[in-house]
């Protein structure tokens, strides 16, 4: 992690330490991972959709949040001041 992309470092809140908590003692379980596919049909403007994404993820601090436990006496969240949002598609070819 590079110290110079840090925006922030926070403790976990109570409820986020057990939700990592649940998270790591049952991961089958995947109660606290939330997904959602979406099927698009037609044109897709695909430059314009990444820099949309990119813009949200700029703007929200909980998009560029990762957390981090293992080998640290605490578990901490830390913000990053940018994150490069990836993107692909699946099952059909990239169209500008």
């Amino acid at each position: 992690m590079k110290t110079e992309n840090i925006e922030d470092i926070y403790e976990l809140t109570s409820i986020q330490k057990g939700i990592l908590f649940e998270s790591l003692y049952k991961p089958e379980f995947g109660i606290y991972l939330f997904q959602m596919i979406v099927t698009l049909r037609g044109s897709l403007n695909v430059v314009a959709f990444d820099r949309a994404w990119q813009q949200i993820v700029a703007r929200h601090t909980a998009l560029r949040t990762s957390f981090y436990w293992e080998d640290i006496e605490k578990p901490l969240q830390v913000v990053h001041r940018q994150v490069k949002v990836l993107s692909g598609t699946i099952g059909g070819s990239r169209s500008s």
